[in-house]
């Protein structure tokens, strides 16, 4: 429906449109006019300075011609006074601007005057006046600045030519001495306006003569203000305050003799009086000429808008609710014909109501079975409509949500009112979020995140009433989303922790080789050479470093566990062989803190399938930890037993033990539980990493403690017992036959380990060891010495091991030669790596001699065992 007064505007101001170029071009008019009227009147200002200035020339020739015709008689220049006077009789009165004419000597006196001086008057000598001594320079006419006359005793200014005897020397000057004040009067004050001025001014910018008060002016500097306004625009006219307040127009113009200009100021009142009278006349008529223009547009838009306010009322009375409501169909014109359609569109519309009416109950029946939430909420937040799905969800009646404060009943307390949100962006005419999630309560208190897809809510007229939405529990998708995503963020963490673990791995092996690698060669090459104290230095420098890979070994298996990747590799190991493999290892520790190892016997003559690396790894270390958490003179007991297919393994010592709260924190990473600043070395690794091997391979750890009196950890495995062990267990190692020959390139940037190395294998005497610093020399001298073994690192400097590895299996040459990756990664995937490009097996930093000899023997032996082909 259109505003009261809505049309009549459109109307008047398309009107006033229309006007507006003629409005603008009339304005612009009256603007060239008054542009061309200022222009004149500036024009005239410069046009009196202009005759001002040739007046005062002419003056000025005259004086000069008088005076070049006197200094030209022969008579003068004898300086006779007499024949002087003679001359200059009547001559007084030839023109009331001069005040005196007359002759001066070279020495400054007063030869001759067309007025005499008194008598009683001393003699007047002008030898010291400046303007004087400037005229005795100068041959040609020359105008003097402005004096107190010493004759007529009157502002003066005097005009001299030289005065020449008949042999062409300056014998004196003849001057014309010319009355400023009268110069003024004569010259200026014709035709000047009330408030006018015309000065005249020499080149230093001092007032020759002035008209109005030449007396005030004469000799006086020019005016600040005029001054300036002169630099500004010393060629055009300017507007400056003149000394006595009075704003005038300046122009100036110069005369062409002694350096003189006029300037002429008019009072800019007088000036723009005529503009000023013809602009206001202007204004008048285009204002009447508008207003009559306004009146007549106005009445006429009057007269088009009634028929339109008559529609306008009866579209306002049909939509407040009066129905039979119709347009008056008497209307003039067109408008006859657009309340007969009007008409006919309302009785459409409501038939269509009915329609519409019955449309939304079958809607509110298909709403009220579908699973999906449906409400209309008003603007003042009241529930206007909520199918049965609601009711559904939350517990609450129908009446109960519809009667009262709904939001109290479904909305938490802590969660944010997403309606009361979308109530505000809607009165504020802001776009509404089409999907928002939010939390309903149920009427048992769960939450339930709901996803509510928004729409505003208009009445008929288009006037917004409030909110509709459309809701869809959403909270388990939401749920499994979250957990998804915390998946995936903990799985991103544990393959940083991954990379991390595997590249301080690399890092610290690397030195780590150096220290165990150079420690068993001096072990082994030191004999007599050393104390029994240096010898026990050395052995301490072996056993930490020992330790500081078993550190580096537990860390390790404990990130891989905690990741998914640690494999557990299943064997038949005799149980037997297994113990007596744990009591070996720990009898020197125990020896060393003086602790009796004990082993129940006999031990189960039996064969368990389990991963005997890792079984043998748990074991060790709860032998290692009955050992040092001991007391010397203490004694560690191991005991096996077996029911059925199950093992258990007691290890109990009666060491330190430990409380209740320590016993509740025993397998957390890294807890020494309050031990760390005693002397007992350890990291807390030992027993988390322990219970979760243990775990992997079936089983479980059980311990018990008592403070100072000792503890007791059961190990029990599940399943694990595969066969009865034969009287034999294992056939002993055999014993390769000979030292073993052959050639081995290591290919390694690394001197420690490459020096660790050639040691060991420089023992054999058959073996040639040949080192290559990175990875393309390396393949370069597999290429010439095709080696019977390559030990190959498998970080160089300039390539990856596995680039080697595949240079070397592609390359007919080298691709039958057993290759060993040398490195101080252990990580599962690049031993998988490894393997998958080509190497035959995988061995890690640091070195522990004796594996790596025997490692090194057997593949130089297979490799001699090779027949050669014919």
């Amino acid at each position: 429906m259109l505003r009261s007064g809505h049309f009549f505007g459109r109307l008047l101001a398309a009107a006033m449109a229309l006007m507006a170029p003629l409005v603008i071009l009339h304005g612009f008019t009256l603007y060239q006019q008054n542009e061309r009227a200022e222009a004149q009147a500036y024009r005239s200002v410069a046009t009196r300075a202009l005759e001002e200035a040739k007046e005062i020339d002419a003056f000025l020739t005259r004086t000069e011609n008088l005076v070049v015709l006197l200094a030209q008689r022969a008579d003068l220049s004898t300086l006779d006074p007499q024949r002087c006077a003679d001359t200059f009789g009547g001559m007084a009165t030839i023109d009331p601007v001069y005040a005196n004419l007359g002759v001066i000597a070279n020495d400054g006196s007063l030869v001759c005057a067309s007025v005499p001086q008194h008598r009683d008057r001393p003699a007047v000598n002008f030898a010291k006046a400046e303007w004087f001594a400037a005229a005795l320079t100068d041959t040609a006419p020359r105008l003097g600045t402005p004096m107190q006359g010493p004759i007529e005793q009157a502002p003066v200014s005097i005009l001299t030519v030289p005065l020449l005897d008949p042999t062409g020397t300056r014998v004196g000057v003849v001057g014309a001495s010319i009355q400023l004040h009268r110069l003024a009067e004569r010259m200026f004050s014709h035709g000047l306006p009330p408030g006018g001025s015309v000065t005249l001014v020499d080149e230093r910018n001092h007032v020759v003569t002035r008209y109005p008060e030449p007396a005030r002016w004469i000799g006086q500097p020019l005016p600040s203000s005029v001054r300036d306004a002169r630099r500004v625009s010393p060629d055009s006219v300017v507007t400056a305050a003149g000394p006595d307040g009075l704003t005038r127009a300046y122009a100036t113009a110069p005369i062409g003799k002694h350096g003189l200009r006029v300037a002429v100021g008019i009072p800019t009142d007088y000036v723009f009086a005529a503009p000023r009278a013809a602009r206001l006349r202007s204004y008048l008529v285009a204002g009447l000429t508008l207003l009559l223009a306004t009146v007549l547009t106005f009445l006429f838009a009057r007269a088009l808008a009634r028929p339109l306010q008559s529609l306008g009322e009866t579209v306002k009375a049909w939509t407040s609710g009066r129905r039979g409501t119709r347009a008056d169909e008497e209307l003039p014109g067109e408008f006859r014909t657009l309340a007969r359609e009007f008409n006919a569109m309302i009785d459409a519309r409501e038939a269509s109501e009915a329609r519409l009416v019955e449309s939304e109950r079958r809607y509110a029946a298909m709403l009220d079975g579908v699973d999906l939430l449906a409400i209309t909420v008003a603007l003042d937040g009241q529930l206007l409509y909520a199918n049965d799905a609601l009711s559904r969800l939350t517990g609450w009646s129908h009446d109960e949500l519809l009667t009262g404060d709904w939001t109290r009943l479904v909305m938490p307390m802590d969660s944010t009112d997403v309606f009361a949100a979308l109530r505000t962006s809607v009165a504020q005419e802001v776009p509404v979020p089409p999907r928002q999630d939010g939390v309903l309560l149920t009427r048992d208190g769960r939450r339930r995140r709901i996803r509510w897809a928004n729409a505003p809510l208009r009445s008929v007229s288009g006037e917004l009433i409030g909110i509709t939405s459309i809701g869809e529990d959403v909270t388990e998708r939401h749920d499994a989303e979250m957990a998804r995503q915390a998946s995936a963020r903990a799985e991103a963490a544990n393959q940083a922790k991954t990379e991390f673990l595997a590249h301080m791995s690399h890092e610290l092996r690397t030195p780590l080789n150096a220290v165990l690698g150079f420690s068993q060669l001096l072990q082994l090459e030191a004999g007599d050479h050393l104390s029994p104290a240096q010898r026990q230095q050395l052995d301490m420098i072996h056993l930490a470093g020992v330790q500081l890979r078993s550190l580096i070994e537990d860390v390790l298996d404990v990130a891989q566990i905690e990741a998914g990747r640690l494999a557990i590799n299943l064997d038949d190991a005799p149980l037997q062989a297994l113990i007596d493999d744990v009591i070996r290892l720990s009898g020197p520790n125990a020896s060393a803190e003086q602790i009796e190892l004990l082993l129940d016997r006999p031990v189960p003559a039996v064969v368990l399938r389990t991963d005997p690396v890792r079984l043998r790894q748990v074991l060790l270390n709860l032998l290692s930890n009955g050992i040092k958490y001991n007391r010397p003179g203490g004694h560690v007991r191991l005991t096996a037993r077996v029911e059925g297919d199950d093992l258990e393994v007691v290890v109990t010592d009666n060491g330190l033990g430990m409380t209740a709260d320590q016993l509740r924190h025993l397998f957390e990473p890294f807890n020494r539980l309050g031990r760390e600043h005693g002397a007992i070395a350890g990291t807390g690794i030992g027993m988390s990493l322990s219970r979760q091997l243990t775990r992997l391979l079936g089983g479980d750890l059980i311990v018990d403690s008592v403070a100072a009196q000792g503890t007791c950890v059961t190990l029990r495995l599940k399943g694990v017992v595969h066969a009865v062990a034969p009287h034999r267990l294992h056939e002993p190692l055999a014993v390769l036959p000979g030292e073993p020959t052959g050639t081995v390139l290591y290919i390694e940037d690394n001197v420690a380990n490459t020096l660790i190395v050639q040691e060991l294998l420089g023992r054999w005497v058959g073996v040639t060891l040949h080192v290559a610093p990175d990875g393309r020399s390396g393949i370069a001298m597999a290429r010439e010495h095709l080696p019977d073994l390559v030990l190959l690192d498998m970080r160089l400097p300039d390539m990856h091991g596995l680039e080697v590895l595949a240079a070397l299996r592609t390359d007919p040459r080298t691709a039958g030669i057993p290759v060993v990756s040398l490195s101080a990664s252990a990580m599962p995937e690049e031993v998988d790596a490894a393997r998958g490009a080509g190497a035959n097996a995988y061995w890690t930093k640091p070195l522990d001699f004796a594996p790596f000899l025997k490692g090194v023997a057997t593949l130089l032996s297979r490799k001699a065992a090779t027949p050669t082909p014919d």
